[in-house]
């Protein structure tokens, strides 16, 4: 019971902790954004022709913007805002749009991204690091090893280029887009989109795939979904690897491991009950890590593929100057990066008892 009454503790004091942070994100963010060489006011009026009437509008727009505020007014009303649930509109990528909605839009197409990632990862990474670990300078774990370096050492996109032109190459089927699928499949509807009028749109094209059984939809969804988790896959891979390995070999060099192993415990219950339950702790931070990081999308992935989740839209919205865009992303980012490290520190008393915050 008290372990439970300090932990609820610890849970609140951080939580609390996080609100000073997340308000100095907002600030930081809202003062880069503004030294931004981009005013997003001009695609307010973009389209009128006339240079007399185009000021004016601009004036206008800049005015409702509070651009002419002191820059003390411009961050408290801001701040407002923000804490109201009026994150703003975008300017530029979605026009009008409001950011929260933008954020609903992209979230659904990250998680279904990372979502096989974030589930098969850690299971494969960890058994690769316990194999390599127990078969030290074998040939098992020099190949281990060395694919652990081949997905630490190249740079994503460099791989993303390479399954790429591979399969584009080699397995045309993989380029095929929506285009083609509805000239191949022209008399079958919903290709592009088989939510019928009226119904409910999950936002994810897999469920929607599936509630609405249709075939061809899902099949377009998969086949471009399969490289760029296959190319975040086998990234991801490397570092939780590697870790399990060092922390297997540090472990396995104990004492109350040799003592286990000379009292005749079968090496399969030392192996998976003794030695990795210690060694999983360090690897576990780097597991919520890459669960945190994938969710906030891969910037070089998403555009090498160009996927239109997180990472994509925050790289327009920086390139265009939507500086409402961008401050909402960085905040849900915050969101999910604190989020996922009070997870760790969770976890952390699950699996090691012997951890205890008070």
């Amino acid at each position: 019971m008290a372990r439970a009454k300090n932990m609820i503790k610890y849970v609140i004091m951080r939580i609390l902790a996080m609100i000073p942070m997340v308000i100095t994100v907002i600030i930081v963010t809202f003062f880069l954004t503004r030294m931004m060489a981009v005013d997003p006011a001009t695609n307010a009026v973009i389209n009128v022709s006339d240079p007399v009437r185009r000021y004016e509008l601009l004036e206008i727009e800049r005015k409702r913007m509070g651009w002419y505020d002191p820059w003390y007014i411009q961050i408290g009303t801001y701040l407002k805002n923000i804490f109201t649930g009026n994150w703003g509109q975008s300017y530029v990528i979605q026009q009008g749009k409001p950011v929260l909605e933008v954020i609903g839009d992209i979230l659904p197409k990250t998680i279904e991204l990372v979502i096989f990632p974030i589930i098969i990862v850690p299971i494969i990474a960890v058994k690769l690091g316990v194999t390599s670990a127990t078969n030290k300078d074998k040939s098992k774990d020099i190949s281990i090893r060395s694919l652990s370096i081949l997905g630490a050492g190249f740079p994503i996109f460099w791989i993303a280029t390479l399954l790429q032109l591979f399969f584009g190459l080699s397995i045309k089927y993989f380029t095929y887009g929506k285009i083609d699928l509805e000239i191949m499949y022209s008399n079958t509807p919903g290709i592009i989109n088989p939510v019928p009028e009226g119904g409910f749109d999950t936002g994810f094209r897999l469920l929607n795939g599936f509630i609405y059984n249709d075939q061809y939809f899902l099949w377009d969804t998969i086949s471009h979904l399969f490289l760029p988790v296959a190319c975040l896959t086998f990234a991801s891979l490397a570092g939780i690897a590697r870790q399990t390995r060092a922390s297997m070999l540090e472990i396995l060099d104990q004492d109350y491991i040799r003592t286990a192993r000379a009292k005749g415990v079968k090496e399969d219950d030392v192996i998976n009950k003794h030695a990795l339950r210690n060694a999983i702790l360090p690897t576990s931070n780097l597991i919520v890590a890459n669960i945190t990081g994938s969710l906030l999308g891969s910037f070089f992935l998403e555009v090498s593929f160009n996927y239109t989740g997180y990472g994509y839209w925050m790289i327009l919205a920086i390139f265009q100057g939507d500086y409402l865009v961008i401050s909402g992303l960085v905040m849900f980012s915050s969101f999910i990066i604190m989020g996922g490290t009070l997870t760790a520190d969770v976890l952390y008393t699950i699996i090691d008892p012997r951890i205890v915050y008070r």
